[in-house]
């Protein structure tokens, strides 16, 4: 497991655009020092004009590359067009698993399944807003809990940019914990965009 993802808080920020063409993320420590980036990776000129000129962002492909701080690749995400699926590969190309919304009413949650599709835990919206997320293990214990923030009215009303703190368990082990993470950049993807 790369050190990057030995840290227990991330606050994952979204960049702020007027105009979202690409989905782009700066990585910070809990002391504000910048540690990573998401960038989203290999995006068709016709997924480009859906976005500009519709609102099927949540419809389209995505593929996004969570980086460190020396622009390495750590983690590959991507989403199929018209799924509400996210695969997690580590950076050398191996699986490591998949977050996929729960089609159902109330509260939103994602079932969280390793490489074989076998189920690791879940996801679990903590109100009807889906703001905060806790993330549990297959026994039910909380390994890791995901909290959106506000970042001003500007951003909140003219930008689809979010800011999510993540705070993983020290005993939050691999795969879970790299799911973790990457389940925050799921519900953005999925739910978020758009908003």
């Amino acid at each position: 497991m790369s050190d990057f993802l030995t840290r227990s808080t991330f606050v994952v920020e979204q960049k702020r655009k007027v105009f979202e063409l690409r989905n782009q993320y700066r990585i910070f420590d809990e002391q504000g020092g910048e540690i990573g980036t998401v960038e989203q990776v290999s995006q068709s000129a016709l997924a480009v004009l859906a976005r500009f000129g519709t609102d099927l962002d949540a419809t389209l492909p995505t593929t996004l590359e969570l980086r460190d701080a020396a622009g390495q690749p750590v983690l590959v995400m991507h989403k199929p067009w018209f799924r509400l699926t996210m695969s997690v590969s580590k950076a050398d190309g191996s699986a490591l698993g998949s977050i996929a919304k729960r089609i159902r009413m109330g509260k939103a949650r994602f079932a969280i399944t390793d490489s074989f599709g076998g189920e690791l835990g879940e996801v679990r919206a903590e109100n009807w807003r889906a703001k905060d997320f806790a993330i549990f293990d297959q026994a039910g214990n909380e390994v890791a809990r995901a909290a959106k923030q506000w970042r001003g009215l500007a951003t909140e009303v003219f930008t689809d940019a979010d800011t999510y703190v993540v705070t993983l368990q020290p005993y939050a082990g691999d795969p879970l914990r790299s799911l973790a993470l990457a389940a925050v950049l799921a519900i953005d993807i999925v739910m978020k965009e758009k908003d």
